[in-house]
């Protein structure tokens, strides 16, 4: 594939930058998750706070410090486009390789975490950063990379400030997502956390109790991300297309994406009206890192005929049969 810009070095991409914060992450996260106080290891803690304090990007919170003092960077701009998912869908290894493109700006977290557009000014580049961009490379955009795919005040406010945004959507299969929904709530609990619960101890039991209860999820770590109803896409999806205009909305798959990176990110820069680059390769983020036996074959099949007829009917708002409903 042709690409418009080569990069001349991996510092012009900073093929790390945007992925030091998810390892920060994962590394407190594990101190957490094995129950492993910080006033065990002060030294080690130390270091890790410093990172944090010091990184040049973010997975999630950013340091209240930091949001401080880009007040006073002058005037901010809006994003003029969103990538937008669910929660485990990928978004956040595809927002990783978008940030690489020389004329894609950065918020200075991946995840702001609401849909509040008046208060997103501090994460967003300035209006001379983004100038600077523009003359250096002949175009310039500021992404906004949160994975709010289901967040209405999002939607409604985004479409308020930037009526003209394009929105890029990324969608995965909901029954694989199930699982590694699964998987995202033991590893924010502790070893001893959903484990130890009746329906935590297995994924079949996880499932059951889902499917037993809906719409009520199990009382996992994530209340607000139902296992089940967060991948229920349809209704979230219509708003969005009805919101910005099928035609402003680029719909792929984390199937697509993760068998072919390179082809889905460069048609993703095109959509943007951008010149195709191909994108500097790296491990995959967020991958969990817990042990955890694959997913039996009756607990998949359940959920697949739970979701058979909400795929169905998003297929037909989208106008495109994903598959999903094949395997």
């Amino acid at each position: 594939m042709a690409t418009g810009v080569a990069p001349s070095s991996a510092q012009d991409y900073g093929s790390d930058r945007y992925t030091k914060g998810f390892a920060v992450f994962e590394e407190w996260q594990m101190h957490r998750y094995n129950r492993e106080s910080h006033l065990g290891h002060p030294l080690r803690s130390a270091k890790l706070g410093m990172r944090y304090l010091t990184l040049p990007h973010y997975f999630g919170r950013v340091p209240p410090v930091r949001l401080w003092l880009r007040r006073f960077g002058g005037p901010r701009v809006l994003p003029d486009f969103a990538c937008v998912g669910a929660l485990k869908s990928g978004t956040t290894d595809l927002a990783s390789y978008l940030m690489q493109h020389p004329s894609i700006l950065a918020p200075l977290t991946k995840e702001i975490g609401h849909g509040y557009t008046q208060l997103w000014g501090p994460f967003f580049p300035t209006e001379r950063e983004k100038a600077e961009v523009l003359r250096c490379t002949g175009q310039a955009l500021a992404g906004h990379f949160d994975p709010a795919l289901h967040d209405l005040l999002l939607i409604d406010n985004y479409r308020a400030a930037r009526p003209d945004a394009k929105i890029v959507m990324m969608l995965r299969d909901p029954v694989d997502r199930a699982h590694s929904h699964y998987k995202w709530d033991l590893f924010l609990s502790s070893k001893d956390g959903l484990r130890a619960m009746p329906y935590g101890r297995t994924f079949a039991d996880y499932v059951g109790y889902a499917l037993e209860m809906f719409p009520i999820s199990p009382p996992t770590t994530l209340p607000s991300m139902p296992v089940l109803g967060t991948g229920v896409y349809v209704n979230s999806v219509a708003r969005w297309l009805e919101a910005f205009d099928k035609g402003n909305v680029y719909i792929v798959t984390a199937e697509d994406f993760f068998a072919d990176i390179s082809k889905t990110v460069c048609g993703i820069h095109e959509f943007l009206g951008l010149p195709a680059v191909e994108p500097i390769r790296h491990h995959v983020l967020n991958r969990n890192p817990l042990e955890v036996p694959e997913p039996d074959e009756d607990s998949l099949a359940r959920l697949r005929e739970f979701y058979r007829p909400w795929n169905e009917k998003l297929f037909e708002v989208i106008g495109r049969d994903l598959g999903w409903n094949d395997r």
